[in-house]
């Protein structure tokens, strides 16, 4: 297998790529699998990471880089074998010269070691409403409990680094394609035109549409649950947020995020942060929490917190359990 024959589809958690994924497996010439995340184990072998589970991983990389650094060409030739292995790896679900498709959105975290091994893949950004990111996440994965929605780290590495790595790619590289999500939602014929075309590929008969695959339906690799429920794209996630900010300190924290970000990104993949914060500001959600924890005082570690904002907070929260969540 060659490395033109990649597709790697990259984006935040919860931005889509689920759908997109099944959008483009429409078309024969491409091929895929749910989330190995394959590229992250292999690439992490010698790229420092903060994870500390179990053992330290980045002592790990470390003292290995050490040990390919005193061998000639010894992280040149590792590279190499990696980017080899990889191949091999694709091979397995592709055939002849179909494109195969790796969509794992926290390979944000490696885009230019992607694009370092992989410089004649093909790459697809994927960005959603920031809001409705935040909003899917608290309540796909933590069930609207937003206090473990923010004390983890990696999702809120979701939040706030992945936008900013995309963004660096975009403006760093040539070799890629931005999609928006709303946009796919509303147009999709044109979107999946403007990959296909990326993609040298013809447009499917039956584009914007789709069935998903027996490979994917029973994995936990991928959202099937509101893939199942729809043969096409679906405008009624669009403003979905709205059911799962259903409070006052939900509000605030969504709020907060969206400030955040305002202040990283001077624009945010063409979305209007000031307009979101202007909607959230007006949208009355159906319960009002008396007192309400701003988002840094949930993200901060409790050691990093004054005991007295401390004492605040596990006061309120525990007001909040009994009452809101």
């Amino acid at each position: 297998m060659n490395e033109n024959q990649l597709i790697f589809l990259i984006s935040q958690p919860r931005s889509g790529s689920s759908l997109t994924q099944q959008l483009l497996l429409n078309n024969k010439g491409i091929t895929s699998a749910p989330e190995s995340w394959q590229m992250l184990s292999l690439i992490h072998t010698y790229k420092k990471t903060n994870i500390s589970d179990g053992y330290n991983p980045n002592y790990a990389s470390i003292n290995f880089l050490d040990y390919l650094n005193n061998i000639d060409h010894g992280l040149d030739t590792f590279k190499q074998q990696i980017k080899d292995l990889a191949l091999k790896l694709y091979a397995y679900n592709t055939n002849g010269d179909c494109y195969f498709l790796d969509k794992t959105p926290r390979y944000y975290h490696i885009i230019d070691e992607l694009y370092e091994l992989f410089p004649q893949a093909k790459f697809v950004f994927l960005v959603r409403n920031p809001l409705s990111v935040f909003a899917s996440i608290l309540d796909h994965n933590f069930k609207g409990n937003y206090v473990n929605f923010l004390s983890s780290k990696d999702r809120v590495e979701d939040l706030f680094s992945a936008p900013v790595e995309i963004d660096k790619a975009l403006k760093t590289y040539d070799n890629k394609i931005l999609v928006k999500y709303e946009d796919l939602i509303e147009n999709p014929e044109q979107e999946l035109l403007k990959i296909f075309n990326y993609l040298e590929l013809e447009l499917p008969e039956s584009v914007g549409t789709y069935k998903v695959k027996d490979d994917f339906v029973n994995t936990q690799a991928i959202d099937t649950k509101s893939l199942k429920k729809h043969s096409k794209p679906s405008d009624s996630y669009l403003n979905s947020w709205k059911k799962t900010i259903n409070n006052t300190q939900k509000k605030k924290l969504a709020l907060d995020f969206i400030e955040a970000l305002s202040k990283k990104h001077v624009d945010y993949f063409g979305y209007d942060l000031k307009d979101l914060s202007n909607k959230l500001r007006a949208f009355k959600p159906e319960k009002r929490t008396l007192i309400n924890l701003s988002l840094k005082s949930l993200i901060l570690e409790e050691a990093q917190l004054p005991f007295t904002r401390l004492l605040k907070k596990r006061i309120i929260l525990k007001f909040q359990s009994k009452h809101y969540v």
